[in-house]
């Protein structure tokens, strides 16, 4: 199997724009005080939760689970290379907030029914689990045309995760959170080569390289949209 490695590195996703901007999404949400628990699965480098310990200035340094050991991980977080079920099995922590931001895809349907069901236990009294995942009635992803059967695919995968994860936390709300991408193209054309997300990881390189000359033919100097994200907030009563 082959692991995301760039999702968050150099992209809009680690811009200190995005996270403020979700940042603003999360404190619709949660009331951040110096003693919350923080746990992020699947963070990658841990850009949005450093962000977190460092502006409130929390007691307990947020915890980030992911698989992939990044050599350039933020600071002021606490990262666990280890499976996301694994940790939380064996675990004494309690949270007051648990994170899957566009990571709850890379689980299998049984593995989202573990792990849905652990983190549920995993939290405090009126703590709340929030997942991310993409918005598959809006998407705007700038794609070339493999890509876009790829994710058309990922998609359908992510339609049913949304239903299932519905079942499973019962007492939810939905909430969307949407950010405007401006991006050079030769920028967003390093990011196709380095597999940004989870939909390249199978191409080999000429089919990227075949990509990358349908974007360049098909977008101009700069790049425009949204990235949006539909999101399952759940509150433990």
């Amino acid at each position: 199997m082959k692991y995301l490695k760039n999702w968050d590195h150099n992209t809009w996703l680690s811009s200190r724009k995005y996270i403020l901007s979700f940042h603003k999404f999360l404190k619709g949400e949660i009331k951040f005080k110096k003693k919350i628990k923080i746990l992020d699965i699947g963070c990658g480098r841990g850009k949005i939760i450093s962000f977190l310990s460092k502006k409130y200035k929390l007691n307990f340094y947020p915890i980030g689970v992911d698989i992939i050991n990044h050599k350039i991980k933020d600071s002021r977080i606490k990262f666990i290379r280890k499976e996301a079920v694994d940790y939380l099995k064996n675990t004494k922590n309690y949270f007051d907030l648990i994170i899957f931001k566009q990571s709850i895809h890379f689980f299998s349907k049984q593995k989202i029914k573990q792990i849905i069901n652990i983190s549920k236990k995993a939290l405090n009294k009126n703590g709340k689990i929030i997942i991310c995942t993409l918005n598959v009635s809006d998407i705007s992803i700038p794609t070339f045309s493999l890509f876009k059967t790829e994710l058309y695919k990922s998609l359908k995968k992510d339609k049913t995760n949304i239903n299932l994860l519905k079942k499973l936390l019962k007492n939810y709300k939905i909430k969307t959170f949407k950010f405007k991408v401006e991006i050079n193209k030769e920028d967003y054309i390093r990011m196709l080569k380095k597999r940004y997300i989870s939909c390249l990881l199978k191409f080999s390189k000429k089919e990227i390289q075949i990509g990358v000359n349908e974007i360049r033919k098909k977008y101009r100097k700069k790049i425009i949209f949204y990235d949006r994200l539909l999101c399952l907030v759940y509150k433990k009563r």
